[in-house]
């Protein structure tokens, strides 16, 4: 899938490689570092918050060396520059004025993720490690999907079906139905790992980690001396749980794996659209690889996402194949609207579309309350409460319904940032997505984008997954999320370097 169309054409929106060129031996070295250290980033983004932003603080780290060694940064001007650095002067402003300031300004730390952006855009030295960093991303994710289809076979925690008399998890009134999932903080299969995690803590307090229907439950019980070694808890029937919802290598957090696969998904799909020979063996190598990330999502019972991933796929088949996608697109629906309810009466045991079911009365709750607050002082309007700020003052505002709910956020960026950071930085925001969108949408369509194939299909994969995002991000806070705005950046990164590397060409040639 490399898409190089000759000798002549695979140098073209180039400037010297860093990995190759003649430059002094320290310059170089540093050079191939801050590639590696992207490179170990695009391994990364799909799995481990903790390795991905360690790869950004060292290529950060790096290149700041770099420029102070060579007394020159090498700043190229961006395309988003402008919006991005006004959204994060102004997501500052509103910390400093926060009501609470210390929680927000140690916010702050989050939003500085926008470098990301920079690093790879300022350092993307040519267009063939602009593709092997998006063909890594790619490559990389399909470890969690292979992780999840293992968990899916063996099972994840185990179901509860019958508990003996007396048992300890009657006193936290936990019993049949209810999902053991972790044991002091083991995952466990097996009645057989769940007393080898309570072995070393008979007689004092354990703790459970369960699932019941749309619930998750931390629980604390004690488990008596005399219990059974080899079944503590009294349980006397039990099924391995596979009704889970996919997640990847985060934990229990599908919603951020369910976005994190949808973008990654859309770029794959992009670049199958663009590739010249569908029937050749990269052409079935992408499409089994579609199919399988389209599968994930699914097996993530995430309702938003997968209206993302279908808005994004809708898009670039309109793209592809104009008005036939419509057509396309509607057969797909009345096939999938069956299995996607299925799923959620099986797995969530809820309705695919009701106001009544408990994850969307949350969200229609708090919003509501949201909006309440964000009208309520002039003061909010201009620079919100502040980031983080309704940890501490969520009972003074008397939001989620005075704790009755689950404390959190309010699902939804553009309310999110609003509240906590006033209107004009919503503003910002919009300015910033809108002006990535249009400099996507004239990136795929130039000529010079249109002669690579790879390169046409990075394009169009990431305008259909910010689409999406962008489309999730209405019922999710997915702009706070770290693991998902990693990758959202990461890509803006590449296309912005693209753009820098195109404009150079135009250069050379005037």
């Amino acid at each position: 899938m490399s898409g190089s169309t000759g000798s002549d054409e695979g140098k073209r929106f180039e400037r010297p490689d860093p990995v190759k060129g003649a430059q002094p031996r320290g310059i170089a070295l540093l050079d191939r570092a801050v590639i590696g250290s992207l490179v170990l980033f695009a391994l990364a983004a799909p799995h481990s918050i903790a390795v991905t932003q360690g790869a950004f603080l060292l290529g950060l780290v790096l290149w700041v060396i770099r420029w102070a060694v060579r007394r020159s940064l090498d700043y190229r001007p961006m395309v988003l520059g402008l919006p991005i650095l006004i959204f994060v002067w102004l997501s500052i402003f509103a910390a400093i004025f926060s009501y609470e300031p210390a929680l927000s300004l140690l916010k702050v730390r989050s939003v500085g993720l926008f470098l990301i952006v920079f690093l790879v855009a300022q350092n993307l030295p040519n267009r063939e490690w602009g593709k092997r960093l998006a063909l890594l991303l790619i490559g990389s994710c399909f470890i969690s999907v292979g992780y999840v289809f293992w968990q899916k076979v063996v099972g994840r925690g185990l179901r509860v079906l019958e508990v003996a008399e007396g048992s300890p998890l009657s006193q936290v009134e936990l019993g049949p139905g209810d999902v053991l999932l972790e044991v002091e903080g083991r995952t466990v299969r097996s009645l057989e790992e769940v007393a080898a995690a309570i072995a070393p803590r008979r007689g004092e307090r354990v703790r459970l980690f369960v699932f019941r229907p749309e619930i998750y439950l931390h629980r604390e019980v004690v488990v008596p001396q005399d219990a059974p070694s080899e079944n503590p808890l009294g349980i006397r029937r039990w099924e391995p749980w596979k009704h889970f919802r996919a997640s990847g290598f985060y934990g229990w957090n599908y919603f951020t794996y369910a976005e994190v696969v949808q973008l990654i998904g859309s770029l794959l799909l992009g670049l199958f659209l663009t590739l010249p020979k569908k029937r050749s063996v990269h052409g079935f190598l992408a499409m089994f690889g579609i199919v399988a990330l389209a599968y994930a999502i699914l097996l993530t019972v995430t309702r938003a996402v997968w209206g993302a991933f279908a808005l994004s796929a809708l898009v670039l088949f309109l793209h592809h194949w104009g008005k036939k996608a419509l057509l396309i697109a509607l057969i797909a629906l009345t096939l999938a609207a069956p299995v996607g309810a299925r799923f959620l009466r099986q797995i969530r045991s809820i309705p695919l579309i009701s106001a009544r079911e408990p994850s969307t009365a949350y969200r229609l709750t708090v919003w509501q309350e949201g909006v309440h607050l964000l009208l309520s002082r002039p003061k909010h309007w201009v620079l919100g409460i502040g980031m983080d700020s309704l940890k501490a003052r969520w009972r003074e505002w008397g939001m989620f319904q005075g704790g009755r709910l689950p404390l959190g956020h309010m699902h939804s960026s553009p309310l999110q940032i609003a509240l906590e950071r006033g209107f004009p930085a919503l503003v910002c925001w919009l300015w910033w997505f809108a002006r990535y969108l249009h400099l996507l949408r004239r990136g795929w369509r130039a000529e010079v984008v249109r002669r690579d194939p790879t390169i046409a299909g990075i394009y169009l994969g990431t305008f259909g997954g910010t689409l999406g995002f962008l489309a999730s991000s209405f019922v999710h806070y997915n702009f706070g999320d770290s693991e998902v705005i990693m990758i959202v950046y990461f890509q803006m990164g590449l296309i912005e370097g693209f753009h820098r590397l195109m404009c150079d060409e135009a250069g050379d040639k005037a």
